[in-house]
């Protein structure tokens, strides 16, 4: 069997964080984002923002560290099946690729900035 090669350039972050995501459709929300990298991250979404909405994403690391801020645009829509010990169950959500990453991240974006 051939090896498959990885196509990200980027290392992932496995792990589960919340984020607070702000945009004009949405106002400020918390999700719960996966598979973080330097450039972008997927999160779980029951009703998907359109493609290339603008978004301000914020997550903290841990209590004691500062939150990272950035901007990033909705590049993708994800619908996954998947089964456990409770049955077929279903997960769906945004493929975000981060733009830049923001300066003071503890002040409010105005919205002018998401744009």
């Amino acid at each position: 069997m051939p090896e498959l090669s990885e196509r990200r350039a980027a290392s992932r972050i496995d792990k589960v964080f919340r984020v607070l995501l702000a945009s004009d459709e949405l106002g400020e929300q918390w999700f719960v984002a996966r598979n973080i990298s330097a450039t972008g991250m997927f999160v779980e979404m029951a009703d998907p923002l359109p493609l290339r909405t603008r978004v301000v994403v914020r997550f903290c690391l841990s209590e004691d560290d500062a939150t990272i801020c950035a901007m990033a645009r909705v590049q993708n829509h994800y619908y996954l099946q998947y089964s456990d010990h409770t049955g077929l169950r279903a997960l769906s959500g945004i493929g975000l690729r981060i733009l830049r990453f923001l300066p003071g991240a503890a002040t409010a974006i105005s919205s002018d900035r998401l744009h």
